[in-house]
């Protein structure tokens, strides 16, 4: 039931939400009054006012460009506006936008009608408690959302009594959410608040696409065949029904219906923000260290969070799609994992450059220490890899005296997982240190149909230690640095 959110004043917002609902969405009425607001009249007023005049540019903010549009606009066109925005600021939690600047908003639009805001239930600090983080396209662009929301309201409210009754009982909810996503400019974040409210049962608070592909792209290999995506660009809806799979599979796993995507025991499995905060931790202290002796880190991919936002990669070869492109200055090192009879065995893909480990910016001479982002390729079947991304592994090299200057791209290849022996400007480099360090619990599970049973990180590590040999030098200048600094 993806109503729970762990918040502890949900039910409130969504009592909320479902007076909305039964009041405005499928009726004409209002939140506060006994009149009628929702109306397509006073909705093709308010699009004539807002949509088709808008202000554009300026210092005006959208409340002030709102109120002049509404100058003159009839009482209960005023009293809309007002709801409508109310509806807008339910889904941001609290921590976002306090429950007082939402009644605040909404006060000062409806007072625009010359009336009191009436006293209500529905602008409690329960009811105005929020859902989620709706990101920041939500809170900045307020008026498209407020415009799509107009839009969508127009379309609905010019359908049928019929049609309206079959968009919302027939294959709930993917009827409704195909006739939605129809509309131009339907992937706006209130496309995903509309559906929460409308559908919290069926349904999840994620207002961010981008979260919707990595959370598919981490987990569809917990799906039927027959439920993934065959698109390597899925459509919202696509997304949406694959979550809505996942959800029935992790609510039969966990023995419970109190379960959402951003918490745990499941963002972990793919909330790579998580990861990303131990990483950086892990790089603040190691930057210490190295101040020390006047040396800089090297991250290699720090700038590129996900493989999303990286090149192509090949599922059927657990490689980059196009290895003579991407590993000319890789941003992860790929390594295979795979089940054998009851092992894990890591090993080096087969394809061109997958020892090409890293690229850094060297060019001002003061490197100390490069570190490679290694994303497991986990193996399903012979063609059927999993680029597991909510796992993850630094490989770190630290160097002294610092590495030769070299280039803004320069490339660590040719790397020996036998001997640990490293090429660097052409020329095998020394290092001094070398470390395998990880970013997750041993007991994180990675469990996949295709495999015989589940694969635990620790494990993973164990395989990954086992194929990976290093071999730092004893270096004199180190001796010398650390003697000075006593």
């Amino acid at each position: 039931m993806s109503r729970w959110t762990g918040r502890a004043n949900i039910s409130n917002v969504l009592s909320a939400s479902d007076t909305w609902r039964e009041k405005c969405f499928l009726a004409n009425g209002s939140l506060f009054t006994e009149d009628d607001l929702w109306t397509a009249e006073n909705m093709l007023e308010l699009k004539s006012r807002c949509i088709d005049n808008p202000i554009e540019g300026g210092e005006q903010s959208f409340a002030e460009k709102l109120s002049v549009q509404l100058s003159g606009a009839p009482k209960s066109v005023i009293q809309l506006a007002a709801e409508i925005l109310w509806l807008l600021t339910l889904f941001p939690r609290s921590e976002n936008f306090h429950p007082n600047t939402k009644r605040s908003q909404v006060r000062d639009v409806w007072e625009l009608s010359g009336t009191d805001l009436p006293q209500s239930s529905h602008l409690s600090d329960e009811a105005l408690d929020g859902v989620g983080n709706p990101g920041l396209d939500y809170t900045i662009r307020k008026y498209d959302q407020f415009s799509l929301l107009i839009e969508v309201m127009l379309g609905w409210k010019a359908q049928s009594a019929e049609e309206q009754n079959a968009l919302v009982t027939e294959d709930v909810p993917w009827k409704f959410l195909a006739w939605l996503d129809s509309f131009e400019n339907s992937d706006r974040p209130v496309r995903h608040a509309i559906l929460y409210f409308l559908f919290p049962d069926k349904l999840e608070r994620i207002m961010s696409s981008l979260h919707r592909s990595q959370i598919v792209a981490a987990l569809k290999h917990r799906l039927p065949e027959e439920h993934r995506p065959r698109r390597s660009n899925p459509s919202l809806e696509e997304l949406d029904r694959a979550i809505s799979q996942l959800r029935e599979i992790f609510e039969k796993d966990f023995d419970t219906t109190e379960l959402d995507f951003y918490r745990p025991p499941i963002n972990s499995l793919w909330f790579t923000s998580v990861r990303e905060k131990v990483r950086a931790e892990i790089g603040t202290e190691l930057k210490k260290v190295l101040s020390v002796y006047g040396l800089e880190l090297r991250q290699c991919g720090s700038k590129k969070k996900t493989l999303d936002v990286c090149k192509p990669v090949d599922e059927s070869t657990g490689f980059w799609s196009n290895p003579a492109d991407a590993t000319n200055k890789p941003v992860r090192w790929f390594l295979h994992l795979e089940l054998e009879d009851d092992r894990i065995i890591a090993r080096v893909p087969k394809s061109h450059g997958a020892r090409r480990i890293a690229f850094a910016n060297t060019a001002q001479g003061n490197s100390g220490a490069i570190a490679t982002r290694i994303i497991p390729a986990i193996k399903l079947t012979d063609e059927q890899f999993v680029f597991y991304e909510t796992w993850e592994w630094l490989l770190l090299h630290c160097f002294l005296p610092a590495l030769p200057t070299g280039s803004s791209g320069q490339l660590f290849e040719n790397f020996d997982e036998t001997s640990g022996k490293l090429t660097y400007m052409g020329k095998e480099q020394a290092y001094i240190v070398a470390g395998l360090i990880t970013l997750q619990e041993d007991d994180n599970e990675f469990v996949a149909s295709e495999l015989h049973r589940s694969i635990m990180y620790g494990e993973a590590t164990q395989a990954i230690s086992q194929l990976i040999q290093v071999s730092p030098i004893h270096s004199s200048l180190a001796t010398s640095h650390q003697s000075e600094e006593s």
